[in-house]
C-alpha cells in the first residue's frame, strides 16, 4: 500500500500566544518533580509537624480551660505565642521537608537537564530561556508555600478557634505574616536552587553543593554566636536570613541584633544571584535549530 501524498495541510486549531509555554512549562516541571522520591517523601510525611503543633495548641487550650474551672487566675496562665508558634513551624517544615523539596525538584534542575541534553528539545520549540528558567523556579515555589501555608494557614485557624473573645482578631490577623513568610521562603529557596542546578551538568555535584550552602554556613554561624557571641556570621546562612526576617513578620523578640534591614538585602542578592546564573547558563546552552 502506498503512502498518500496529503501535500501541504495549514493548521486549523485555535492558536495559543507564545506566553502560554510558560505555563506549560510549569506543568511539565511540576510533574517532574513530582517524580522525585524525595518530593513525594515530604508530601507524604509533611503533614506531621502541623498536627504536633495543632496538638500542643488543643493540649494548652485544654489545660488552660481546665485550669480556669479550677480558678486559677487568666494572668498566671500563659497564653499560645501565636507568632512565635507559626514562626516555628515554618521553620520546621523548611529543615525538614524544604531542604528535601529543593534537592529534588531544584538543585538538580537544570543539571538533570544539561546531562540528558533536553535544551535542543525545549529550545527548539518556541520557548525561551527565561520561560523555562520561570517553569522550574515556579515549580519548587509552588511545592514549598503548599508546604508552609496550608499548615500555616490551618494553625491560624486553629489559633482564632482556640483564643479568648477579645483575642480572636488579633489571632485572625497573623494570615498575613504567615502568607508573606511562605512567599519569602519559598521564592529565595527555589531561585537560589535552581541557580545552584546551573553550576554544573552533574547532579550529584550540585544536590552536594546544595546541602553544603544550606548547612555548614548555618552550623558555623550558631557555633560562633554560641561560642563568641558574635551573630554576624548568621548573615551567611540562608536559613538564619530566613528566621531573622520571619522574626519581624511575627513580632517575635530576638536575642542578638540582627534584624531584617540585615537579612533581606542578602536575601535579594541570593535570590537575584540565582536567577542570573540560571539564565547565563541557560543562554549558552548549545541548541541545533
Amino acid at each position: 500500500m502506498t503512502i498518500r501524498d496529503l501535500g501541504y495541510r495549514p493548521y486549523e486549531g485555535v492558536r495559543l500566544p507564545a506566553s502560554h509555554n510558560t505555563w506549560v512549562m510549569l506543568r511539565h516541571a511540576l510533574s517532574r518533580a513530582w517524580g522525585s522520591w524525595m518530593v513525594k517523601l515530604s508530601a507524604f510525611l509533611g503533614w506531621v509537624p502541623p498536627a504536633i503543633a495543632i496538638a500542643g495548641v488543643a493540649i494548652q487550650w485544654w489545660l488552660t480551660q481546665q485550669a480556669t474551672q479550677a480558678g486559677v487566675p487568666l494572668d498566671e496562665i500563659p497564653p499560645v505565642e501565636g507568632g512565635d508558634t507559626i514562626h516555628s513551624l515554618y521553620l520546621w517544615q523548611l529543615w525538614l521537608f524544604g531542604l528535601m523539596i529543593t534537592l529534588g525538584a531544584g538543585a538538580s534542575a537544570i543539571s538533570e537537564d544539561l546531562a540528558f541534553k533536553a535544551f535542543p528539545f525545549y529550545f527548539a520549540k518556541p520557548v525561551t530561556p527565561p520561560q523555562y528558567l520561570l517553569g522550574r523556579v515556579l515549580a519548587v515555589a509552588i511545592w514549598l508555600f503548599c508546604l508552609l501555608f496550608i499548615p500555616g494557614f490551618l494553625l491560624v485557624m486553629i489559633l482564632v478557634g482556640t483564643a479568648p473573645a477579645d483575642a480572636r482578631l488579633e489571632s485572625l490577623g497573623l494570615i498575613l505574616p504567615a502568607f508573606l513568610d511562605a512567599v519569602l521562603i519559598s521564592g529565595v529557596c527555589a531561585a537560589a536552587s535552581v541557580g545552584v542546578s546551573a553550576f554544573s551538568s552533574s547532579r550529584a555535584l550540585t544536590m552536594s553543593a546544595w546541602i553544603l550552602i544550606f548547612v555548614v554556613p548555618w552550623v558555623l554561624g550558631t557555633i560562633v554566636d554560641e561560642v563568641g557571641d558574635w551573630p554576624w556570621l548568621k548573615l551567611a546562612s540562608l536559613p538564619a536570613l530566613l528566621g531573622v526576617v520571619g522574626d519581624t513578620l511575627f513580632k517575635v523578640a530576638r536575642e542578638d541584633d540582627l534584624s531584617w534591614y540585615h537579612a533581606l538585602p542578602v536575601l535579594a542578592a541570593m535570590t537575584f544571584g540565582g536567577i542570573s546564573l540560571s539564565i547565563r547558563r541557560l543562554r549558552g546552552a548549545e541548541v541545533v535549530t
